[in-house]
């Protein structure tokens, strides 16, 4: 049998074919670090870097005519220096022309969440809209700046607030989306590997109380925004309605001040509702455990030891997920029943230092500070991962991180997030986004989850800023059962489920109201 004619003009087409799909397959332009792609640096780079340290990027979307020169001056370092173009494989595609797709494919992709993975959230949009309960709100929101938090601030915008927000979180912002929401004329003051000074900064200007702008409402996620005003703006509490929180740092923070009474406006734990406790503590984090340390480490889970800390809600979340990799996971804990309830779905619950120098992965999720102490790492093999899935840094003492003068131990950045600590003796741990929430700094999330906070904080601001005078007074509430059982109906059509309806009698049975709520506050799902 005699081979097949060759053809050129055939074979050209063929590798202009095999070049046109290998540009198709790329990944989605945000997720592409312009480091990795340019192959060879231009020589602008080390003048770009030098401009970087010794100017503070300033906030997306400001104002402020100063800032907004220096925008327009690192905007001509950072175009200046991407003109290389990737034609290796015959795509001839330009980083600049790149860039500039960066807006419209994370508008294609805020408005996919909106109508295809947070359908909870729209449904109130669309249910509340008509009726704007949020005109006259002034919110300041500190949260992480992702395209599902872009989604709940447009959200905010439609029921009629007006919003400035920042980051709180230094790792997790997404820039495409403070571009994004900024285009949108939302003021937004955030991007991603801000320093602790920009970071105070940032969350300074959001307030704008320099610029004469008086929030009425606040949004947080850490407690580090009502923290600040109440450090340095006492004064703006005298209109503050209302503070709703979502994360069990910053609601330990809310405690403490009602217990020195220092809290001076009521404020909503939306950290320790049903909707928010048990979905996205516990479902998020077992969707973006693997996910986010897969993409910093490239490890294989199979086989792995890992010590997960703390078996709450988060921990439960990521022992079920490590398990189903086929980890052998331990747990530690200091309350009896989360321990008990670790034992009973078959995990070791330890202390911390007897499985320490085996274990080939830590993870904390306990919500306290210095779980994981230096001495703790100094017992740790040598390749061992250390990551963190509370909010707060302060799960691990990563004090040598900020004063490496004082530190015998050696760090040095391999990826972005990654970050390999050295002892003297040469023994290497790999470090996760020095020791903050990792999934969020790492990864993403599922957003179908987040809707459901988000519909849950959109709730607690309706509800807090349009209650009457003295409905509630300056403490800690939880968020009242029915707006939990609404959060969740709203969800329910995405999985086409349909609920049974008691009869008469069954409620009079039951002591019930038909339409609910369904469970008395002190009943744990």
């Amino acid at each position: 049998m005699s081979n097949p004619k060759y053809e050129p003009d055939q074979e050209a087409l063929s590798d202009l074919e095999k070049a046109r799909c290998r540009r198709n397959r790329r990944p989605s332009v945000q997720f592409i670090d312009k480091n990795i792609i340019r192959r060879h640096p231009s020589g602008l780079e080390k003048q770009q870097q030098s401009f970087q340290q010794r100017t503070r990027l300033p906030s997306i979307g400001s104002n402020d005519e100063n800032e907004s020169k220096e925008v327009e001056n690192h905007k001509q370092y950072s175009t200046a220096s991407d003109t290389d173009s990737d034609v290796e494989d015959g795509a001839g595609t330009d980083i600049r022309e790149m860039k500039q797709t960066i807006g419209n494919t994370e508008k294609k992709i805020i408005l996919y969440f909106k109508f295809i993975e947070m359908p909870g959230l729209m449904a109130l949009r669309r249910r509340a809209e008509s009726d704007k309960p949020l005109q006259g709100a002034k919110i300041v929101g500190c949260s992480h700046i992702t395209a599902q938090t872009a989604v709940l601030i447009e959200t905010l915008t439609r029921l009629g607030a007006q919003v400035r927000w920042c980051a709180c979180n230094i790792f997790s912002t997404q820039n495409e989306v403070a571009a994004a929401l900024a285009e949108a004329s939302i003021t937004i003051f955030a991007w991603k590997g801000e320093s602790d000074d920009d970071f105070w900064w940032c969350i300074k200007k959001a307030i704008g109380a320099d610029q004469g702008w008086q929030p009425n409402m606040i949004l947080d996620d850490g407690g580090d925004l009502t923290h600040y005003c109440h450090k340095h703006f006492t004064t703006l509490f005298s209109t503050i309605k209302g503070i709703v929180e979502e994360s069990v740092t910053g609601v330990h923070r809310l405690y403490q001040m009602c217990r020195t009474q220092t809290l001076t406006a009521p404020a909503m734990n939306v950290n320790d509702s049903v909707t928010k406790t048990k979905f996205d503590n516990l479902y998020l984090c077992r969707e973006s455990i693997i996910d986010a340390i897969k993409r910093c480490t490239d490890i294989m889970f199979g086989g792995k030891q890992v010590v997960v800390c703390g078996y709450g809600e988060v921990g439960k979340g990521c022992c079920s997920a490590l398990r189903g990799m086929g980890c052998f996971v331990y747990i530690t804990e200091v309350d009896p029943i989360c321990a008990l309830q670790a034992c009973m779905e078959g995990y070791k619950v330890v202390r911390l230092e007897e499985v320490i120098k085996q274990v080939d992965i830590v993870v904390t999720a306990s919500g306290s500070k210095n779980t994981i102490t230096r001495d703790s790492l100094d017992k740790l093999k040598n390749g061992a991962i250390v990551c963190n899935m509370g909010h707060s840094n302060t799960e691990i003492d990563v004090s040598f991180l900020r004063d490496s003068s004082t530190s015998d131990l050696q760090v040095e950045r391999v990826r972005t997030n990654v970050d390999h600590v050295i002892w003297p003796n040469g023994k290497r741990i790999v470090l996760l986004a020095e020791g903050r929430i990792m999934n969020l700094c790492c990864s993403s999330v599922p957003s179908f989850v987040v809707s459901i906070t988000a519909a849950t904080q959109a709730l607690a601001l309706i509800e807090l800023f349009n209650a009457p005078p003295n409905r509630y007074k300056c403490d800690v509430y939880l968020l009242p059962k029915k707006m939990d059982e609404y959060v969740a109906s709203l969800h329910l059509p995405a999985f086409d489920a349909h609920l049974t309806e008691l009869s008469d009698d069954q409620c009079k049975y039951l002591g019930i109201n038909k339409a609910g709520p369904f469970k008395p506050n002190y009943y744990r799902y």
